[in-house]
């Protein structure tokens, strides 16, 4: 079986977990369309609370062979990693690839999701110092 959430944790600072994050993403040429910085927001709104960032990124070839599939993967894509801090440690989750086709029911184009599957590992790994 498949997990849905995976958690990769770094002994690495948030900021430069972040940073290897967005620089891995980058120099595959994948494009990153927004970055949310939940921290900030809630001290906007007069609230505290620890690092946790979403990056969310892609391809948009891959992801709409997807779901040219199945439009129901739609609601998982583009791909999103937060980055947070927590008890002294970066800990990185993503929503497993894998887990997406199962629960969608993916009829093609599985090696596209192994291949974005390899690379969002590969992505975490780099980024939480362990490649």
């Amino acid at each position: 079986m498949v997990d849905g959430l995976v958690k990769v944790t770094s002994e690495d600072s948030f900021d430069t977990v972040l940073r290897r994050a967005t620089s891995a993403i980058e120099k595959r040429g994948i494009r990153i369309f927004a970055v949310i910085d939940h921290r900030k927001n809630a001290e906007g709104a007069g609230m505290a609370m620890d690092d946790a960032t979403v990056i969310i990124f892609g391809s948009p070839e891959a992801g709409t062979k997807l779901m040219q599939d199945k439009l129901s993967i739609a609601i998982d894509l583009p791909l999103r990693l937060l980055i947070s801090s927590e008890d002294g440690k970066t800990i990185l989750r993503y929503y497993n690839p894998l887990h997406m086709a199962k629960e969608h029911k993916l009829d093609r184009n599985l090696d596209v999701i192994n291949k974005v599957s390899g690379l969002l590992n590969a992505v975490v790994m780099e980024a939480a110092g362990k490649s």
